[in-house]
């Protein structure tokens, strides 16, 4: 790879002095790369234009900086590399301090390409144009309260479950929400889903790891104080969506995925001992 794309969270790189001097080092090393307008976190997706020739986009942030750009890049079919100005940083490929190191790896085609599936979602038939990266989660909307969720699988009950809500995770998100309620470290190269029950107030409930060709429906059940709105869908933490009791969430996954370069001096095991 010679030619990059450089894009970063506004927040961390807010005069752009961060980008500007990946691009040097990026010369440094015999390649070429252009700075694209920062992306604002919590407003809405955004275009990035990229430059004719473009082989890899860069994205200077953390987890979620990383999360959003790809997404916001899906479309382009450019392979998407992560640099971390965060704190866990999981999801990129190396930490800024060691920026140099991953340049000259890059130019020099030291990388692995790894495929990261996505889902999607629908509300009642109703298909929503956000697709998860890391997870799909129903929770609960009210303070304090529980749900009850009836998730079946390919139209088969798996369970009713009641609690704080459920995720819906992929490989990559398994090592997010899905870890911290209690789910499995999933390789990246799995083809799997996880379902992760949050706080069950059930003593059988534990996570189920299904096909990622399989199809998961949740409905909302009544409660016994239920609302107008009983719960919501977050998609890569951003909310998208309320559910009142009777609606039905589908999820499944993408035909669309993700290119995400990975240094090849770093493996999956050696992040997950590194930043868990």
């Amino acid at each position: 790879m010679k030619r990059f794309c450089i894009i970063a969270n506004k927040e961390k790189d807010p005069d752009g002095r961060i980008a500007k001097r990946l691009a040097a080092c990026i010369s440094e090393h015999g390649g070429s790369a252009y700075v694209v307008a920062p992306l604002v976190m919590g407003t809405d997706y955004c275009k990035v234009d990229l430059e004719p020739g473009t082989e890899c986009t860069i994205i200077l942030g953390g987890d979620g900086t990383f999360l959003r750009g790809a997404k916001v890049l899906q479309a382009s079919g450019i392979p998407v590399m992560g640099i971390n100005l965060g704190h866990l940083g999981f999801l990129t490929a190396a930490e800024y301090q060691d920026a140099d190191r991953a340049v000259s790896q890059l130019v020099n085609d030291e990388y692995v390409i790894e495929k990261k599936s996505l889902l999607k979602t629908s509300r009642n038939g109703v298909e929503s144009e956000i697709l998860a990266m890391n997870d799909v989660v129903i929770a609960r909307s009210g303070f304090s309260r529980l749900i009850r969720l009836k998730v079946s699988v390919n139209g088969q009950m798996a369970d009713n479950y009641q609690g704080d809500g459920v995720i819906i995770a992929t490989p990559s998100g398994s090592t997010g929400y899905s870890l911290s309620a209690g789910g499995p470290v999933v390789a990246p190269q799995a083809r799997t889903l996880v379902i992760t029950p949050v706080c069950p107030h059930m003593l059988h409930a534990r996570p189920f790891v299904i096909s990622d060709e399989d199809e998961i429906e949740i409905e909302v059940c009544s409660s016994s104080r239920s609302l107008e709105q009983e719960a919501t869908v977050t998609v890569d933490g951003d909310e998208v969506m309320g559910l009142s009791v009777g609606d039905k969430v589908t999820v499944r996954r993408a035909a669309a995925e993700i290119s995400v370069v990975m240094l090849r001096e770093i493996s999956f095991w050696d992040r997950v001992r590194g930043k868990l």
